[in-house]
């Protein structure tokens, strides 16, 4: 019974200091914080920086503008998109500007364009010449042709290799094909 009131009032006291630090006392402001369910066999298995972002945007120790003004990196805390002060739950939560601009989707089709781009050059150099017909020039420089085409490429380079059928489209505002889910959605 008397532990019990010692280790009450000690866990008070712990809070209330916890409270005044703004970095470490985050924790107690955690009630409406959305449920993630890790255990330690999740994290022991996660890489190391996959672990490590979680943890600091939880913690706000991500390096927004406000954090880095506050440590002293950066003169001003305030977002290049809008004039308000730019913190990680700004950033993380999708600033009304950035949506506005589109650009919550920027990284996502730079990336998709690129591999795009690379799929759509391997399938023009596979189509273009996978077989060719061989050349024989005679003594008197007369060329026979030899019934049929020989393969050039015997082995196999990639994915593509001996595909015809293949169908490059992509969710990209500047592409020409966009895939079928996308088209019937608007």
């Amino acid at each position: 019974m008397i532990i019990d009131e010692i280790r009450n009032e000690e866990d008070s006291t712990r809070v209330q200091k916890a409270v005044q630090q703004p970095q470490q006392g985050q924790w107690t402001n955690w009630d409406t914080a959305i449920q993630r369910s890790l255990t330690w066999n999740d994290i022991w298995h996660m890489a190391p920086l996959r672990i490590s972002f979680p943890i600091r945007s939880v913690y706000d120790l991500l390096p927004s503008n406000a954090n880095l003004a506050r440590w002293g990196k950066k003169d001003d805390p305030t977002s290049p998109l809008r004039q308000g002060r730019q913190t990680t739950e700004h950033v993380l939560s999708s600033c009304k500007v950035a949506l506005s601009q589109r650009l919550d989707t920027w990284r996502h089709n730079r990336v998709l364009q690129e591999l795009a781009s690379v799929i759509s050059t391997a399938e023009g150099e596979i189509h273009s010449s996978s077989t060719s017909s061989t050349v024989f020039t005679t003594e008197d420089g007369v060329k026979k042709w030899l019934g049929g085409s020989i393969a050039i490429n015997t082995h196999r380079k990639g994915l593509l290799d001996g595909c015809d059928d293949w169908v490059i489209s992509a969710d990209l505002p500047e592409w020409e094909r966009h895939p079928d889910v996308i088209r019937k959605k608007h």
